[in-house]
Parts: C-alpha cells; sequence; structure tokens
C-alpha cells in the first residue's frame, strides 16, 4: 500500500433489520393476545369486562402497533441509504444523502456495552456531554477495534 489511511465503511446490518421485524412481530402477537383475554373475559363476565373497556384496548393497542409499524417502515426506508465511514480524524455518517462529520477530539470517551458476550452497541460520549450510539452494524467488533484504534486511550469499560 502506498502510505494512504485507509477509510472503514459500516452499514446496518440485516440482522439488525430482522430483529427490528421481529419486535414488531412480537408487539403484535401480545397485542392479539391481550385483545383475545378482554375479549374472553367480557364473555364471561360482561359487567366487570364492558364493551368499553374492550374498544379502549383495541383502539390503544391497534393505534400502538399502527404507530411502531410506520416507524419501523420509515426506519429501513431510512437505513438504506445510511452508513457510517472512519476516515482520519473523522467519522462521518450519511443519512437522507446527507454527510455529516464528527471530528474524534470531540470524543471524550468511548463504551462498549456487551450482553451475553456479544458487542450490543457503542457509545461515544463527546466533550459537550452528549452521547453518540452506534448499534445495529455489520461488523461491529471491527466498528470497535477501529475506534479504539483512532481513539487510543478513550475506551471505558
Amino acid at each position: 500500500m502506498s502510505g494512504r489511511t485507509m477509510m472503514e465503511r459500516f452499514v446496518v446490518g440485516k440482522e439488525e433489520k430482522r430483529r427490528r421485524w421481529l419486535n414488531a412481530g412480537w408487539g403484535l402477537l401480545f397485542s392479539a393476545a391481550m385483545v383475545i383475554a378482554v375479549s374472553v373475559g367480557h364473555e364471561q363476565d360482561p359487567e366487570r369486562y364492558s364493551s368499553l373497556l374492550w374498544w379502549s384496548v383495541v383502539w390503544l393497542l391497534g393505534a400502538a402497533n399502527l404507530g411502531n409499524l410506520l416507524f419501523l417502515l420509515r426506519y429501513l426506508r431510512v437505513i438504506d441509504d445510511h452508513c457510517i465511514e472512519l476516515v482520519p480524524g473523522k467519522l462521518r455518517f450519511l443519512s437522507a444523502g446527507k454527510w455529516t462529520e464528527l471530528e474524534l477530539e470531540q470524543v471524550s470517551a468511548l463504551r462498549l456495552f456487551r450482553r451475553r458476550g456479544r458487542l450490543r452497541h457503542i457509545q461515544l460520549l463527546l466533550k459537550n456531554r452528549r452521547g453518540i450510539r452506534l448499534e445495529g452494524y455489520q461488523d461491529m467488533d471491527r466498528l470497535a477495534q477501529c475506534l479504539q484504534d483512532a481513539l487510543p486511550g478513550k475506551l471505558m469499560s
């Protein structure tokens, strides 16, 4: 190689998209179970489980699931055009056709969050006391290693 520093690019993985769909499906299944439970209760004891309760549960859970589905579809549409690039001194974000950049000197700490031994998300703590959470990217371990290399001494456990 010609002494040029490499750019690393990361995109949201298929596993993350699948996980989001599964979460929406579990929410829908849980909602259906609640509606069925209230329906059975209404059949057994109409005074205790009034039709007002049944309709309230149906409307509330229907609206919640519809909202969840709309957020999921928006998320899936946006991440098709999303990636992050780690270039010398900067972390670049492409979203909705626009690039934004974070100067790595603004990062005061790097935190890695693992669950069951697997890296779940990375948090960049900024000097202005804000944070950026990176999750769902393909090869999160490589992303973490690249960030650790670019931010020596800033890893917090």
